[in-house]
């Protein structure tokens, strides 16, 4: 009897995904002896947090990737015969695709802290939140397109079509994080326990503006793209001392 009666209690225990409150079941062998098991909702609550992290996991390895690709395009071509002057020269040359890197790199830093911190909100996922995520991922992995782009055509007459380019793509970016906000915040549900009306207003708030900055930013570039750049520049000391 004892033996059943554990493996019936560790069935229901393993199986038990519905059940919103706890129960206990008594059994009793042919010696007298009680034995007692419970089943909460424990493992429904795991399993949602673990769907969160695997989510996570994933968007980190894509940042991570999209990172490591904006060094890629940066190396000085070896031809014979170079002097030290030659390289010095071939180096210098090579300062518009650094400070694309360095305008690239920081963007996508401050998208990968924006989109840990939406995250810690989140309490589970669902094909809303996985759709949009992936949406905003497909536009993280081919940011290195854009920044060579810039870096290629920064020193010549196609300056403003570059620029434009590469600020309306992070427009797109954050019109991506406006649309997971969108889908996380759409059912209350999926955000942790506890976050207030205040907190979900904010972060609202908060990835309206980014939207409104990198759209004023592109707009920028149609009459000046030098400005535009040095305004990207600005909201990140921004984000950075105030988000």
């Amino acid at each position: 009897m004892l033996p059943t009666a554990c493996h019936l209690c560790d069935y229901w225990s393993k199986n038990d995904y519905e059940f919103e409150m706890s129960f206990s079941l008594q059994f009793t062998d042919r010696y007298g002896l009680t034995f007692t098991c419970m089943s909460t909702n424990k493992t429904s609550e795991i399993q949602q947090e673990k769907e969160t992290l695997r989510i996570e996991t994933f968007s980190d390895g894509v940042f991570c990737i999209a990172v490591t690709l904006l060094s890629i395009e940066i190396g000085v071509e070896v031809k014979a015969g170079e002097t030290n002057k030659d390289l010095l020269h071939a180096l210098w040359e090579k300062w518009p695709i650094c400070l694309a890197y360095v305008i690239s790199f920081v963007n996508v830093l401050l998208a990968w802290i924006g989109h840990h911190g939406l995250f810690k909100m989140l309490r589970k996922s669902d094909s809303a939140i996985m759709i949009t995520n992936g949406i905003l991922l497909m536009l993280i992995a081919l940011v290195p397109f854009p920044t060579k782009t810039l870096g290629l055509f920064l020193q010549t007459n196609a300056l403003k079509t570059a620029v434009i380019f590469y600020t309306g793509y992070f427009v797109l970016i954050s019109l991506a994080f406006r649309l997971l906000w969108h889908a996380a915040s759409a059912k209350r549900e999926r955000l942790i326990p506890g976050i207030t009306d205040l907190e979900i207003k904010q972060t609202t708030k908060m990835e309206n503006i980014g939207l409104a900055c990198n759209t004023v930013i592109m707009c920028v570039a149609f009459i000046n793209p030098w400005a535009a750049l040095i305004l990207s520049f600005v909201m990140w000391v921004y984000w950075i001392a105030f988000a």
